[in-house]
């Protein structure tokens, strides 16, 4: 654990990761150089005795409800990027505290065209045709040829957040088919295009089906052996958003029995994924290590945001990125 510059009244700790180890060190070097007293640890469990007042961290370090009581002073929780599964946001709104996120324009919009990527290199069966030319196999005749067109396909969202939101307003133009949408929160005036169903017309009648939900206790093992049994042959489906919503296993022999014709994953159950992963091997899979949307643009623009979202935290005011706005009336 360090610390830095000692005489600042505000106390903030800074986690470590991973994957955005370094964007979370430019963070903390940035609100030191604010005045700020930096504390680093892997959680903040396991700073020493002595006030918190703002918290900055990612999805991957927990802030469990015993560290909360033993630390009311604790202001806001500052995630780095856009995952806040790691904290019980209802229950940081009832302790009056703020959570707030980097979900910048560059970070949901970076990650919407990944997302349009993964279709397409499913859709166009791009793993399969890499393997080919790497084995030696002879090109496919007319007949035999298995890739499809995104012109007319039916796009099926499973949530409605600001990603899938921008994966709508990207393919605008693409001459996609439907697009039928599973959410809790329907926009039906904003989005007249966009046709919002039940989660089994969703999964029963798209060609794609693309998560996009944060994990919580209404959405983890959502997409399991019932619900992937109600997908066509011919669809495949896409996770870019926490793993844990998506039934590994049941995934695995769907793909190895041919009852989808494909997957791209980028979140896991447990990263880095394990090498005994059911999904290791698996026809017809993309893989990526939560990283397929990780873009310059993205990166630059969370080490802005972070520092940002905590200062106006520890100044009582609203963040760039709200994710619980309702913490305002239990304030009032």
């Amino acid at each position: 654990m360090t610390a830095t510059n000692p005489s600042s009244g505000h106390r903030v700790f800074v986690g470590t990761d991973r994957v955005l180890g370094e964007l979370l060190d430019e963070i903390a070097e940035q609100l030191a150089a604010r005045g700020h007293q930096v504390v680093r640890a892997a959680a903040p469990g396991d700073v020493e005795a002595g006030p918190l007042h703002a918290l900055v961290l990612t999805s991957r370090t927990p802030v469990l409800p015993a560290f909360l009581d033993a630390h009311p002073e604790v202001r806001g929780v500052v995630f780095a990027s856009s995952g806040v599964n790691s904290i019980d946001v209802p229950d940081a709104t009832r302790r009056g505290i703020v959570v707030a996120n980097g979900a910048t324009p560059e970070n949901h919009g970076s990650m919407a065209e990944a997302t349009i990527m993964l279709a397409l290199a499913l859709r166009l069966r791009l793993p399969d045709r890499i393997d080919a030319l790497a084995q030696g196999r002879p090109r496919p005749r007319p007949a035999e040829l298995d890739s499809h067109s995104l012109r007319g396909a039916t796009l099926g969202l499973v949530g409605f957040g600001r990603i899938a939101r921008e994966v709508c307003l990207r393919l605008a133009g693409w001459g996609v088919g439907p697009i039928l949408c599973h959410t809790r929160t329907p926009r039906h005036e904003e989005w007249p295009e966009v046709e919002f169903v039940s989660l089994e017309r969703c999964l029963g009648e798209a060609d794609i089906v693309s998560v996009h939900l944060p994990l919580d206790p209404a959405t983890r093992g959502l997409i399991g052996a019932r619900e992937l049994g109600l997908m066509r042959r011919e669809a495949v489906l896409i996770n870019t958003s926490r793993g844990g919503i998506v039934d590994e296993t049941a995934l695995a022999d769907a793909l190895r029995r041919g009852d989808i014709a494909g997957a791209a994953i980028d979140t896991f159950e447990t990263e880095p994924l394990p090498g005994d992963s059911p999904l290791r091997g698996a026809p017809n899979t993309i893989l990526t290590d939560h990283v397929v949307g990780h873009t310059v643009e993205m990166y630059r623009s969370l080490v802005p945001a972070g520092v940002e979202n905590t200062e106006r935290v520890l100044r009582g005011e609203r963040p760039l990125s709200f994710v619980n706005p309702d913490v305002l009336r239990t304030r009032t």
